[in-house]
């Protein structure tokens, strides 16, 4: 597939670097290799994967500011999204920390982040904006063709975020965080008054919606953003709000069974995470919850099989979440530099990683690549509740 000229130019501009520690398949012994997009000292971005101990196996230059990954169902590979507006895209090859392809999406298209791959490895599904149109679109991508375009699916909804495959391994939960924006005007919301959240639920195959989820009248301007799946294909949602900055809402929910609850969180902690959540995750075990509050330099903690808020943890400018190798704990990263250990239950955290890792000002997301169990990995012939299907809210 032809690169926009744009993004090739920015790719070699950026020097797209070579990866500093070469690795052989056998590194996905290592455990856990944690990928995220960083910005480097002299103010260029590039994308990294790290082991527990903070050795890299790849630091890659970027065009431009990155976001978020899919990691293909083996573990082998991921691909990195830009920043939205987005117009580019890089297939990591993730033992050996080196790139196999870069694609960008059509001229009409951008890229909002986030995207995830079929049960088989070889489609990848992207959110994207619609922008002329107002709208979002799921594109499919062909891995085995250079990420080809074969063409996208509706995301049934304004301005689609982040995308998860549920364990059926056919239905996609799609946060349409309602929120209509133009390329031209790139950070600029467009539509706050008439915001339009919704969770929605895409077959893969033919774009169907199975069902969606839309918040009352009077939230409509908390936006769906960001999604995690367990192992009994429960989803949590975090949001975040463009209302009036003094509105104390709930920010993180859980949908099962056909019904989305607020998860419990006390007012203090609510009120710390200052309406605003920047990304959320599954422990390795399935079941406890994590999101991160980086306005409010906060993590929060819940058990999601009793509902039971479970504890904070302070963390500096951070976003990046995503499990630990043992479950009930988390590896998160900050955006004034650094990674840490935390866990749930106790909210206790520790450093990790070397200075490579201390001195990165980590982004938006922390993906966990190599981890079985929950995080919303797709596991072939997991039990899926069909409910979750057949819902109106």
């Amino acid at each position: 597939m032809a690169i926009d000229r744009r993004v090739a130019l920015g790719l070699l501009a950026g020097g797209l670097a070579a990866p500093l520690l070469p690795r052989s398949l056998r590194a996905a012994r290592a455990g856990p290799l944690w990928l995220s997009a960083r910005a480097r000292g002299d103010g260029d971005h590039s994308v990294s994967g790290f082991r527990r101990s903070g050795a890299p196996v790849f630091d890659l230059a970027l065009p431009g500011r990155g976001h978020s990954f899919a990691v293909s169902p083996d573990g082998r590979a991921a691909v990195h999204f830009a920043r939205r507006p987005g117009e580019f895209a890089l297939a990591i090859d993730l033992p050996r920390g080196t790139v196999l392809d870069r694609f960008a999406p059509p001229e009409n298209r951008r890229f909002q982040g986030h995207g995830a791959f079929d049960p088989d490895g070889r489609l990848l599904y992207a959110s994207e904006n619609d922008f002329a149109a107002a709208r979002g679109a799921i594109g499919i991508y062909d891995a085995a063709e250079g990420y080809a375009r074969l063409g996208e699916l509706p995301s049934h909804g304004i301005g689609p975020h982040e995308i998860v495959l549920l364990p059926d391994g056919n239905t996609l939960a799609v946060a349409n965080g309602g929120i209509a924006t133009h390329p031209d005007m790139p950070r600029v919301k467009l539509n706050l008054p008439d915001m339009a959240p919704s969770l929605a639920y895409v077959d893969r195959r033919d774009g169907a919606l199975l069902g969606e989820y839309r918040l009352d009248a009077a939230l409509n301007r908390l936006g769906i953003r960001h999604l995690a799946v367990g192992w009994n294909g429960a989803v949590a949602v975090a949001m975040q709000y463009e209302g009036p900055r003094g509105d104390l809402v709930p920010l993180v929910a859980l949908h099962r069974n056909g019904d989305l609850q607020f998860l419990d969180t006390p007012e203090a902690a609510l009120r710390a995470m200052r309406q605003y959540c920047g990304s959320v995750a599954f422990d390795a075990g399935g079941r406890i919850a994590a999101a991160s509050a980086p306005r409010g330099n906060i993590a929060a903690f819940w058990d999601t099989e009793t509902g039971a808020f479970l504890s904070t943890a302070p963390l500096a400018d951070g976003s990046g979440i995503a499990p630990a190798a043992r479950p009930g704990a988390f590896v998160a990263t900050s955006g004034r530099g650094g990674a840490f250990l935390i866990d749930a239950r106790s909210g206790a955290a520790e450093r990790i990683g070397n200075r490579f890792v201390a001195a990165g000002r980590w982004d938006n997301h922390l993906i966990a690549a190599g981890l079985g169990g929950g995080a919303g990995a797709y596991r072939r012939g997991a039990p899926f509740d069909t409910r979750l299907r057949r819902y109106s809210g």
